[in-house]
């Protein structure tokens, strides 16, 4: 049983996929439908029940007057007269099939059937015929009167004189009837038609309208709100139109005025788009400036220690070692080894001073760039931090030609490796640091990439930092972009493209 019942809800759950029309089609035929079914079947049993109790009522009525009537006619044996009287009972009573007369052991003394009447079902009636005594006192007694009456029965005795059969036919009532019932189905049956085809009217009216609501709100989900919604009903289906008409009139107007502050807004940020692209271009033209006066600021320098500072350490030494020879071409005195001792030591300041000075001077202004190029200089950079720290693995490769390349770009390549290197050689901590400088030969691109396995850093803490900041900025100056990733496990990777 549960399981049945558990089918039939699921069964009944499909209807959750039924479209309005079949809903509303469902919800009123099917009452409908019931309550036509409801009435064919309990008008077909009420005249069926009809029939029977009419054809009960009727037998015994007509079995019960046979039986009183025919009791004289056999007493005085009138039979062919009984014989009239019941054809003619059976040829005006439709509803009689036969009428038999038996006597008291039941043979039959008379036979009465309708041959044109007919039968589908029939009831038989039997009821039996008593002949009645009745005593007669015709020779009064004047000698005791109380006790001749006293002798006399009291009662009158019966005695059984035959029996009438009786044989309902129920074709003419059930004729009756099915023509009764024919009207009453074919009224029902009218009505199952006009209440069906009110429902499927009203559900195709129904499903039109809410395609229609469908539509409405597909168009309004897709952005077109310019919905030609007619109000044509009236209660809850009007009110629902009038609410999305004002819907879509309302997200029209929203729309309508969103869509001109974005037109303000794009304006306002194109403006400052631009703005900040004039900023942009030239705060770039303000780094490449700074830059350029930087480097010929350390070129002047490195003029100025090369060509006085130098200079002056050059005469300091020579007057030293003129000092020097002096002291040997004098006789030996207690004083002149330590002449000759101060004398070297003054040399030897004036020879550290000056390579301290050269070195200075390749700082500021890298000699090696004009003379090797910037290939050249950054395998030469590479080659002297290699022999500075031999305890960390520095290689070098190049790959395009950049014979080409403006002298602010090559400074500017130069400086970033060189910052580059002294941030792994200050804090790194690495075993290996790698130099990839390519140029690409058909966009003339400059790739720049140097990777170390040191301890890396954390970009948030670090982003503040003097070396970093100067790296950006000579990027950002050349019109570059530049990308760094640092990792504790892995170390750090600087990747930078110019042009």
């Amino acid at each position: 049983m549960l399981e049945y019942l558990s089918g039939l809800i699921r069964k009944f759950n499909t209807t959750r996929h039924w479209s309005i029309r079949q809903r509303l089609l469902f919800i009123t035929l099917v009452p409908v439908s019931y309550l036509f079914c409801m009435l064919v079947w309990h008008s077909y049993w009420l005249h069926t029940q009809e029939v029977k109790n009419e054809i009960e009522e009727r037998g015994n009525i007509v079995t019960k007057v046979l039986a009183e009537s025919s009791e004289y006619a056999l007493a005085s044996d009138k039979l062919p007269d009984l014989k009239l009287s019941l054809d003619g009972l059976v040829q005006s009573e439709r509803g009689i099939w036969s009428i038999d007369i038996l006597d008291a052991s039941r043979r039959v003394l008379l036979h009465s059937q309708s041959k044109e009447h007919k039968i589908s079902g029939h009831r038989t009636f039997d009821l039996p015929i008593k002949k009645r005594l009745t005593w007669v006192n015709v020779i009064p007694s004047v000698a005791d009167p109380a006790a001749q009456n006293d002798n006399l029965p009291s009662t009158p005795k019966t005695q059984l004189a035959g029996y009438v059969v009786v044989v309902m036919s129920f074709a003419e009532l059930e004729d009756k009837q099915q023509h009764r019932f024919a009207v009453e189905l074919a009224v029902a049956a009218l009505g199952l038609i006009i209440s069906a085809w009110l429902a499927v009217h009203l559900s195709r009216t129904l499903s039109v309208t809410f395609a229609q609501f469908i539509d409405a709100c597909r168009s309004i989900r897709s952005g077109n709100f310019s919905v030609d919604l007619a109000v044509k009903d009236g209660g809850e289906i009007g009110e629902l139109q009038i609410s999305i008409k004002e819907m879509a009139e309302s997200l029209q107007r929203s729309t309508t005025e969103l869509e001109s502050r974005v037109a303000m807004r794009t304006v306002e940020l194109e403006t400052s788009r631009n703005e900040a692209l004039k900023a942009n271009m030239e705060k770039r033209k303000l780094i490449q400036k700074i830059h350029g006066i930087v480097e010929e600021e350390r070129k002047s320098i490195a003029l100025e220690v090369h060509d006085e500072l130098n200079a002056s350490l050059i005469a300091v030494r020579l007057e030293s070692q003129r000092i020097i020879d002096l002291s040997k071409q004098m006789s030996p005195s207690i004083g002149q080894d330590t002449i000759q001792h101060h004398a070297q030591s003054i040399n030897k300041i004036a020879l550290d001073l000056y390579n301290n000075g050269r070195a200075l001077v390749r700082r500021l202004r890298p000699e090696v760039l004009d003379m090797l190029g910037l290939e050249g200089a950054i395998s030469e950079m590479v080659s002297s931090s290699q022999n500075n720290y031999p305890s960390c693995d520095f290689s070098y490769s190049s790959e395009g030609n950049f014979d080409s390349l403006d002298n602010a770009s090559a400074m500017s390549i130069y400086r970033i490796v060189q910052e580059a290197l002294s941030n792994i050689i200050k804090h790194a901590n690495a075993r290996h640091v790698e130099i990839i400088l390519q140029r690409d030969a058909v966009t003339h691109a400059v790739h720049l990439r140097i990777s170390d396995d040191g301890t890396g850093f954390d970009q948030a803490l670090i982003t503040s930092g003097l070396g970093l900041i100067g790296l950006r900025e000579r990027v950002f100056a050349l019109d570059g972009n530049i990308q760094i990733l640092s990792d504790t496990d892995s170390g750090t990777t600087i990747t930078i493209r110019l042009g």
